[in-house]
């Protein structure tokens, strides 16, 4: 009887390391039909268990010969952060298949080949399937596809306009005076080293989108109080959910709710609810409590709109929440309400209404805060491009104050030079995803892509990642120069015989708009294939245009980024006021007191400055990770704000 058990228990791991086996020479045989270079993993890099164990084998297996293979590096989750370029031009390929036992995927890093597949919206689908985590509350017009999708977008595509569009500029400029405020509260010719600019940029963003899209108005602790960890909050809308306070039922506030959810967000992935609720773990327990909470807090934004609705009451801004609620049926006028019910055209559920509205606070606030975050640090690490952009935002605001910037006047004249330059050089070193996923649906026919003039096709079930990391790095579609410090490359393998891994807004700007700052006028390049030319471009037509799918920090084509001119609004209002009368500078703590540098001549400074923005540049390559979006996890950079005029490293690092 026991040797019967045994033989069973041993059968199992057999038969499932079989059934791999036989799943991966599958898998090998289809990626070698295409004819395109492919790389074999021996399991996904996507596996559970891999992605449990990594962190905790990674040290003894990088003591191993198999660092440096290829599959060993594909292995990574992380892979096109950590390899960027490096991975095609080991290939000398734009494109290839990597196969494991469980699915094989395209990457490409081809302009072109970008642009078929997101023109293709009906053959190169989204993978619903692993838009899951974004459902949590409902589905969303982020994670879904094909006629639900069109009915989403639909309903939530209205309140994004230049209407709305002006109260974010405004939001954003008077969110952005707190923040800066809030740094020199102390002393006001110089800030002491702030090592929490990434987390006030968070706030600054979860103030701009809650007031903006939901009418929930969050503000900044007065100057000379206590910073508060939940802010202030007030809100005719938002009865509930003060930020300063726990109210009601709840048992953590409306910004800790978020912002704890956000932390604890893996999980939610791994587990279900049903069992998080009776696990011992606390990070577990936190991760729950804040899906209730923040659960909470969506359903009385929803009920409170519902009674503004029902009673006629107007809401100004975005009111993201009354369109959503429209999008239910939901009308003052009763019978308007029958007669959408009883028609047939689709309505939004409330669990919908509760997933776009997590989706829109979620991505409406994480992507804008990770540009002005990596902004303000490729700008101190860079002062000859943070002096440039002073000087134009000298030629733009000249010295009107703050409250006379208008949207209508000023945001196409930060768009349409060096400000617009730094957000779109941002955006092409760290896009808010490293890749975005397509797929060839599992019951759809082959498809076929032209690459390089031949036609190669792929598979059914076949997963596909547009490597935007990679495609804003390739040097076949961007201008490139030569490295400026060869002996020291920014990236250990990729692109080191160029320029293209390095932070430079001027590869931007035309010859045209180099002295200018006048308003462009702006044309939607997508207009042909896009149902809402609102969303503005990735950049401006006033400067560098890269080919078409060469550049993706918002996808392209029919699911390109509702929110994109959204963000774009929010974080160059946001750097305007920052460095219109302010330069933000490197902390050296760790290598000189204040005292010591202010002894130091221009060499010694340079040199400083040089060491700590290599420091940077490290933690950036370690620390760098995705949840949601690329931010910088478990690592804080310290900088100095200063008022301009007092720079310390202006003059050496000329």
């Amino acid at each position: 009887m026991i040797s019967l058990w045994l033989w069973a228990l041993l059968a199992l791991p057999l038969s499932y390391f079989l059934n791999n086996l036989w799943c991966l020479r599958r898998n090998i045989l289809a990626a070698k039909a295409t004819g395109l270079p492919y790389v074999v993993l021996p399991w996904s890099n996507l596996n559970f268990p891999w992605i449990v164990l990594r962190p905790m084998l990674q040290p003894y297996l990088d003591k191993l010969p198999i660092r440096d293979a290829l599959w060993f590096k594909l292995l990574s989750v992380d892979w096109p952060w950590q390899q960027q370029y490096a991975v095609f031009q080991r290939l000398h390929a734009d494109n290839f298949l990597y196969v494991s036992s469980s699915h094989n995927y395209f990457n490409t890093a081809d302009a072109a080949v970008i642009d078929q597949i997101t023109r293709r919206r009906h053959d190169f689908p989204k993978p619903t399937e692993v838009y899951g985590a974004l459902e949590i509350y409902g589905q969303n017009v982020v994670s879904t596809e094909g006629n639900l999708w069109k009915h989403h977008r639909k309903t939530v595509s209205p309140p994004f306009n230049e209407k709305n569009n002006r109260m974010v500029w405004h939001e954003s400029l008077r969110q952005a005076q707190s923040m800066v405020n809030g740094w020199m509260s102390d002393q006001p010719e110089s800030s002491a080293t702030i090592y929490r600019v990434a987390d006030d940029c968070m706030k600054l963003s979860l103030h701009v989108i809650s007031c903006a899209g939901f009418g929930v108005n969050l503000d900044w602790p007065a100057q000379g109080e206590e910073p508060m960890a939940n802010g202030h909050a007030s809100s005719s809308t938002e009865k509930e959910a003060k930020a300063s306070e726990v109210n009601g039922d709840h048992t953590l506030s409306y910004v800790d709710a978020l912002q704890s959810l956000l932390h604890n967000m893996l999980w939610i992935f791994i587990f279900p609810m049903s069992l998080m609720k009776w696990l011992p773990f606390s990070g577990i327990k936190r991760s729950y409590t804040s899906y209730i909470e923040w659960g909470k807090y969506l359903r009385e934004l929803f009920d409170n709109k519902k009674d503004d609705i029902a009673t006629g009451k107007a809401q100004e801004g975005m009111d993201l929440m009354g369109f959503l609620c429209k999008g239910a049926g939901m009308t003052s006028d009763p019978t308007e309400v029958d007669s959408e019910k009883s028609g047939t055209k689709p309505v939004l559920s409330d669990t919908e209404i509760m997933g776009n509205a997590f989706v829109f606070l979620l991505a409406g606030h994480e992507t804008a805060a990770n540009s002005i975050h990596f902004s303000c640090l490729f700008l101190a690490m860079h002062p000859p491009s943070q002096r440039r952009l002073q000087k134009s935002l000298d030629r733009i605001f000249a010295s009107r104050p703050i409250a006379e910037w208008e949207y209508e006047r000023d945001f196409n004249a930060l768009f349409s030079t060096m400000a617009g330059a730094v957000l779109a050089e941002e955006l092409r070193l760290i896009p808010p995803v490293p890749a975005i996923p397509k797929c060839v649906p599992r019951n759809a026919s082959p498809q076929t892509l032209v690459i390089d003039n031949q036609k190669y096709t792929l598979p059914p079930a076949t997963y596909i990642n547009l490597v935007s990391l990679a495609a804003h790095r390739n040097p076949k579609t961007w201008p490139a120069g030569p490295p400026s410090d060869p002996e020291n490359p920014v990236h250990p393998t990729s692109n080191t015989d160029n320029d293209l891994e390095e932070f430079k807004p001027e590869r931007w700007l035309r010859e045209s708009t180099q002295g200018s700052d006048s308003a462009s006028v702006e044309k939607d390049m997508y207009t042909e294939d896009a149902p809402n030319t609102a969303t503005g471009t990735s950049s401006s037509h006033a400067l560098h245009r890269p080919p078409r799918g060469a550049y993706i920090p918002f996808s392209e084509g029919y699911r390109a980024c509702l929110g994109r001119r959204f963000a774009q609004v929010e974080v160059l209002a946001a750097l305007a006021v920052i460095f219109k009368d302010y330069s933000v500078e490197l902390g050296v703590e760790k290598y000189a007191s204040d005292e010591e540098v202010e002894q130091m001549g221009s060499e010694e400074r340079r040199e400083l400055h040089r060491k700590a923005a290599r420091d940077v540049e490290e933690s950036m390559k370690a620390k760098m990770g995705m949840l949601f979006t690329m931010q910088m996890r478990g690592t804080n950079v310290g900088v100095r704000v200063v008022r301009r005029g007092r720079e310390r490293f202006a003059d050496a690092c000329q």
